[in-house]
């Protein structure tokens, strides 16, 4: 198990099902660490139960009151009871302070439910406005059949135009071709070669 937790604190990953198994093998340990303790407490009840026969019956037998082996009993039987309890409840507690930070660790990284609930909703939000921008902007979305009439419009009146220029070109070029403007050009020409250059 602690290869185990090595190998995760090395990893830097949290693997929630091995903490889980390293948490219920100390539980079970402390409770094998319990058991133990039951069995040596019996067995001590068991010895002192014994000593306190003999001594009752030693008591009994003797005429005087043996305060001094009474106390030195008592003494003996509780100093027993103290060591094998602190023995006893040692283990137990450091497992039990294992036990309280392997859970703050696992607290630590767990989601909560309201965490969880208000992830929830805030995807919830998101996808709400998400789809009512999509709505916003596909209601402002000329079709592409708009367009393309559109554009059918423009060709027209481009090749409307082209056809009107055509026209006008052929008129003008039937009234004033380019002869008439060789001619004029030779007018002019002539002209200006027989005017007198003034004196």
């Amino acid at each position: 198990m602690a290869d185990i937790d090595m190998a995760n604190q090395t990893n830097g990953t949290f693997d929630p099902a091995t903490q889980y198994a390293r948490i219920s093998e100390r539980v079970e340990n402390q409770g094998r660490d319990i058991v133990d303790l039951r069995s040596n407490m019996n067995t001590g009840f068991r010895n002192i139960e014994s000593l306190v026969n003999s001594l009752a019956s030693e008591l009994r037998g003797s005429s005087k009151t043996q305060w001094p082996v009474l106390l030195t009993a008592v003494g003996v039987a509780f100093t027993i009871l103290v060591a094998a309890g602190t023995q006893a409840l040692s283990p137990i507690r450091e497992n039990v302070s294992d036990v309280k930070d392997a859970l703050t660790v696992i607290a630590d990284k767990m989601v909560t439910q309201a965490e969880m609930k208000w992830r929830t909703d805030r995807g919830q939000e998101d996808r709400t406005r998400t789809v009512a921008d999509i709505a916003d902007i596909r209601a402002s979305l000329v079709p592409r059949a708009e367009h393309e009439r559109v554009w059918a419009n423009f060709d027209q009146r481009f090749a409307d135009e082209q056809r009107q220029i055509d026209e006008i070109k052929a008129a003008t070029a039937s009234v004033y071709n380019q002869r008439d403007v060789i001619r004029d050009i030779l007018e002019r020409l002539d002209r200006a070669e027989h005017r007198v250059p003034p004196p």
